[in-house]
């Protein structure tokens, strides 16, 4: 039944997305690659019998070619996720709208996320990596995000959560789940092996505790037994399971799936 929650909001989400963006497609005008925007929410002459054409290779129509690809990579996912419901389900998927009516709020929802300054731990990198314009203290941190990207999540590497100037914290890492309108943190402690860091590690459990926020579901604790190892299996199950736990709190229309009524 959670999975058929999951199809619900993401349909709901992509629908909403698809209605806020310009549509279009790409082409060729004289030799040269055009975008054509056959609809945008910011400009009401724009429609398919009066169309805006922009040469991809100027400003104006570099930023709409970008629009463009995200309307069509989001109707390309719609496409498929109904197709896959029509399959599983002989009703119609139910609607939720946007903002999300939800029972319970955390402090991690996605305004905090894009608010948050990146790299606002104070405390300097000593052997910094650096991987797609992020500053990264370990090759865990760097192998987190490449699974994140994977599943197509926009991340931020150390924003500042908390309100005592004292004991802020800094995930190493926080993404962004849009369709459910929060984030998610994630600790990577890659030295449990030694005492000063397991502690550490127990302490922060309780720091975001304090704050209201759940782990395994708002936090995602990565326990590593020694430095050089990452468990690429075991943290792609800790994202599914953090995402999925998200859906128990909001609260859905009333309606029938699969002929079983909630």
């Amino acid at each position: 039944m959670e999975n058929l929650k999951e199809y619900e909001l993401l349909i709901s989400y992509y629908e909403k997305r698809i209605a806020e963006l310009p549509h279009g497609h790409f082409g060729i005008y004289r030799t040269r690659p055009v975008v054509y925007v056959t609809y945008d929410p910011l400009d009401g002459s724009i429609n398919a019998y009066n169309k805006k054409r922009l040469y991809t290779d100027t400003a104006n129509g570099e930023c709409y070619a970008v629009l463009i690809s995200e309307y069509q990579d989001l109707c390309n996912k719609l496409n498929a996720l109904t197709e896959e419901w029509n399959l599983i389900c002989k009703c119609a998927p139910r609607k939720l709208k946007y903002p999300l009516k939800k029972t319970v709020r955390s402090i991690f929802t996605s305004e905090f996320f894009d608010s948050a300054a990146e790299g606002a731990n104070p405390v300097p990198i000593e052997h910094p990596i650096e991987y797609k314009g992020h500053l990264l203290r370990s090759k865990n941190e760097m192998l987190g995000c490449i699974i994140l990207e994977k599943f197509g999540y926009e991340y931020k590497i150390e924003i500042a959560v908390g309100n005592d100037p004292f004991g802020m914290l800094y995930p190493d890492i926080t993404f962004k789940v849009p369709e459910q309108e929060r984030c998610i943190g994630i600790e990577i402690n890659g030295a449990l092996d030694r005492i000063k860091y397991a502690n550490r590690s127990v302490n922060r459990h309780k720091s975001y505790l304090d704050l209201g926020l759940r782990i395994s579901k708002d936090i995602i604790f990565v326990d590593i037994a020694d430095a050089s190892s990452f468990y690429a299996d075991v943290f792609e199950t800790q994202v599914k399971l953090a995402v999925m736990a998200g859906i128990d709190d909001i609260v859905f229309p009333p309606g029938f799936i699969s002929g079983w009524k909630e």
